[in-house]
């Protein structure tokens, strides 16, 4: 049984029945060493393979900011250029009809390079449906991207969206994660907003302070991290960071996931996407 939430291994009977259905997160060490390209991935060989395709960079929670190369950022915002807090590359594949650029490409170029960890369901997914096999490698997923940052690089604490569960692979540099436990909603969060734990506003969230963080790890190349629903988190690039992620909703939380479709989050274009082409009742 792997109650630690950083375990060395774990197989996919306990991810399912001790992380999985009761939503508690967990690193593992190790977990991409069966890659054929095992981590960490040099930064400059994926800017000289990907440097002239256009990747959205963003600010330090989901506002775009720019749109630039890859190359350019590689070379304007890592490495012995990062000054303060860089823009955050967030290379998503398609998530919409509407969506302008996408890392379909790249993914499809990467796809024999890495795979889904194996303690990870390769069946019965309900976000996006897929009874048959499914990997994330090769297959489309919610939110699944290449991000990409330099050092002292963020992500704000948020909740993903979705009521989904998410992986995050790190494959290149070292990445702080510190994360929160849905109870802890009332001291980080006002209904409107998160608190942004490095400019925190006091008078918004009075007692930001007293919230516990469950897990605060640092994340080498080769770790992934299971990312449960509903739970804060919020991360920094120590080094030059490469992290390949993906949302999703497993059939043993279906009912969570109707549930929101019900509320209204079935007219979210990435929700509508996803669903529409073999969502059955």
């Amino acid at each position: 049984m792997s109650h630690s939430h950083v375990v060395e291994s774990l197989d996919a009977e306990e991810f399912l029945s001790d992380h999985l259905v009761p939503g508690r997160p967990v690193v593992v060490r190790g977990a991409l060493a069966g890659w054929r390209k095992p981590p960490p991935w040099p930064l400059e060989d994926l800017a000289q393979r990907f440097g002239n395709h256009e990747v959205t960079l963003f600010d330090t929670l989901f506002a775009l900011e720019q749109i630039a190369t890859f190359a350019e950022y590689v070379d304007e915002y890592t490495g012995s250029a990062v000054e303060g807090v860089p823009p955050y590359l967030r290379w998503f594949t398609r998530q919409s009809d509407e969506q302008m650029m996408e890392a379909d490409e790249a993914f499809t170029e990467l796809a024999d390079e890495w795979t889904m960890p194996t303690w990870l369901p390769r069946t019965d997914y309900v976000f996006p449906p897929a009874a048959g096999p499914v990997d994330a490698a090769r297959d489309p997923f919610p939110a699944r991207g290449l991000f990409v940052c330099g050092r002292g690089g963020r992500t704000r604490l948020h909740v993903d969206p979705w009521a989904s569960d998410a992986c995050l692979c790190q494959v290149t540099g070292r990445k702080r994660f510190v994360m929160y436990a849905p109870d802890q909603g009332a001291l980080l969060s006002d209904g409107e907003g998160v608190v942004d734990l490095d400019a925190p506003d006091e008078a918004r969230f009075p007692r930001w302070k007293e919230a516990v963080p469950t897990l605060d790890e640092v994340l080498a190349p080769g770790d992934a991290i299971f990312i449960p629903a509903g739970w804060y988190h919020t991360a920094v690039a120590l080094a030059d960071s490469v992290s390949l992620t993906w949302n999703f909703a497993h059939r043993v939380h279906e009912h969570r996931f109707t549930a929101h479709l019900r509320s209204g989050g079935d007219r979210d274009p990435v929700v509508a996407y996803f669903l529409k082409p073999t969502r059955t009742p």
